[in-house]
């Protein structure tokens, strides 16, 4: 067959494409492919024939797309196992499916396997290959991996005048995070936002917002359906991450929902289809739930972190971060104010001061599984928490990433082993809560087995263990965990609101186990050192037991007090 047969409908499909006449360029790419015979040529043609389509559908028919890739090349999405490499154009377009289904390790497996090829002929689709594995090596926060590449198949790349500005900004994104200064100028859009990130790491919180600010003297065109990202959606973003920084929870907060609000109008576009619209709704859900807890709507913040918990199971920050938002909320519920009743009359009254205790474990039937805010749930959320966290010895670094936390930074070792005692002081809390001892006693212990515990989770466990065995009837190893000249020592280095708030409940543990070995006089001492109206409750009790029945009614009246002003 002559080859001048070939090459007519050949060119004449690629000029149709050229023109956006999908429909002609597909039907010359049917009449090419009658007239090929060759296997690698005809799997070159139907992979053309795709990529047609693909357009015809305003890049919005991504399954079928998806399908035809995977076929051609022998694989099941996300496979990445491919045992040839005679399809540069074809695996290139599967790694860019790859890509937008935030897919990025194989993804860099697949661009990886073909620059070590050596085979790439077209010089576009080599410099293509090169941005592409540059941004999914950021994307997987593996930054000097994103400088290596550069580095050694940059060159290739600098040779096209129309994309080093893309190379010189993937370059200065992996600068930023490995603490090199970048050289870019405050531009163009995209410039600014890695000019204010960098300035934003190095703690220039004030200069970061002024350098995002700078948008609004920059004309750019810059949509949905040309870039795939709402710039609006982005800017109130990294504002409202700048204000969550300067502890400003509120006003990040509004941040955040004006990047929601943005991001669900540009959704609710007839592009959001599209392969290249941006995904990035559950970063700014989740961002906006961080802001919720720490501005106290416990509610809030829950719904956005469950949805956040759906796009990023793996990440055991969020299962933490739900596991407080329950603790929030029901210790809200739970510090009810003690209720005191009066039962009888004249010289039969006894005053009752009671505080409902939940039950152990819930007996509704319903399945702790489902999100809710209750202490079952957030066991759970915790035991999740507990096995996201690696179980392995302390590497050579430990300030080395140890694995992937999106949509977060990576996870060192050294902060591995801080999450994993946030993570058992609150397991041990929770099941105190839930009425469960044993349980509260064998997490304390684990965590006071730690092989680096900061002071104040160390007095925690100590005040959580002995509040365990006190429970458990256990009031001598009790005592152990509440000598004061340790806990003092614990202490002494914390800021001095941490400091009390330990101090009283050390001293209110100890009261409770001299009462239950009988000694009277001196848990009334020791109560009477405490100025809080937690121990209020127990100062009563004794002043009962110790028969002083006037000093009950000015404890009362300070109760219920304490009560109103809560």
């Amino acid at each position: 067959m002559a080859l001048r047969d070939r090459e007519e409908p050949a060119m004449l499909a690629y000029e149709s494409f050229l023109k956006k006449d999908y429909m002609s360029a597909f039907q010359h790419l049917n009449e090419l492919e009658g007239l090929v015979t060759n296997t690698s040529l005809i799997k070159r043609v139907q992979q053309n024939k795709a990529v047609v389509e693909f357009y015809g559908s305003d890049l919005k028919d991504i399954e079928k797309f998806k399908c035809t890739m995977s076929l051609l090349i022998g694989l099941t999405f996300p496979d990445v196992e491919m045992k040839e490499l005679n399809l540069p154009f074809t695996l290139y377009n599967y790694a860019v499916l790859l890509y937008h289904s935030r897919h990025y390790y194989q993804c860099t497996v697949v661009l990886e396997k073909l620059l070590m090829t050596k085979n790439i002929k077209d010089i576009k689709l080599y410099q293509q290959i090169v941005l592409l594995l540059m941004e999914a090596t950021l994307c997987r926060r593996t930054y000097d991996k994103t400088l290596e590449v550069a580095k050694t198949y940059g060159e290739p790349v600098k040779s096209n005048n129309e994309i080093v500005p893309l190379f010189e900004r993937l370059i200065s994104r992996a600068q930023v995070f490995v603490g090199q200064k970048i050289k870019l100028k405050p531009d163009c859009i995209e410039n600014i936002f890695i000019i204010a990130q960098q300035q934003y790491l190095n703690g220039d919180l004030k200069e970061s917002a002024n350098t995002l600010g700078l948008y609004k003297s920059l004309k750019f065109n810059y949509d949905v359906k040309t870039q795939g990202e709402d710039i609006w959606a982005a800017i109130n973003n990294n504002l409202g991450v700048i204000y969550l920084s300067i502890k400003k929870p509120f006003l990040a907060a509004k941040y955040f929902q004006h990047a929601v609000k943005e991001h669900f109008k540009a959704m609710e576009s007839e592009d959001r289809e599209r392969l290249i619209d941006c995904k990035d709704r559950p970063i700014y859900v989740y961002n906006l739930g961080l802001a919720l807890l720490a501005a106290n709507n416990a509610e809030g913040a829950f719904e956005c972190l469950v949805e956040a918990a759906r796009h990023y199971p793996n990440n055991p920050r969020i299962w933490l971060r739900l596991a407080e938002c329950c603790v929030k909320k029901c210790c809200n519920e739970e510090a009810q104010q003690f209720t005191v009743k009066k039962l009888g009359s004249g010289p039969h009254t006894r005053i009752l001061l009671a505080k409902e205790k939940p039950e152990k474990y819930s007996t509704s039937g319903e399945s702790f599984a489902i999100p809710s805010l209750s202490l079952e749930f957030a066991a759970l959320c915790l035991k999740n928490a507990i096995s996201l966290l690696p179980n392995q010895e302390v590497p050579s670094d430990i300030t080395a990433p140890l694995f992937q936390a999106p949509p977060g930074p990576p996870i060192n070792w050294k902060q591995c082993c801080e999450l994993k005692n946030s993570i058992l002081v609150l397991q041990s809390y929770v099941y105190l809560n839930l009425q469960d001892p044993q349980s509260a006693s064998i997490t304390a212990n684990e965590l006071l087995s730690q092989p680096d515990v900061s002071n104040s989770h160390k007095a925690w466990a100590h005040i959580y263990a002995a509040e365990a065995l006190i429970n458990l009837d256990k009031i001598t190893e009790a005592v152990e965990h509440l000598h004061p000249p340790m806990i003092h020592e614990l202490v002494s280095v914390l800021p001095y609101q941490m400091r009390d708030l330990i101090a009283v409940s050390v001293w209110a543990k100890a009261a409770v186990c001299h009462i239950l070995r009988g000694d009277l006089i001196t848990a009334r001492k020791i109560l009477l050192q405490i100025n809080s109206p937690r121990v209020l409750p127990l100062q009563m009790y004794l002043e009962i037991c110790t028969g002083n029945i006037e000093n009950c009614h000015s404890i009362l009246r300070k109760l219920r007090f304490s009560n109103l002003t809560q």
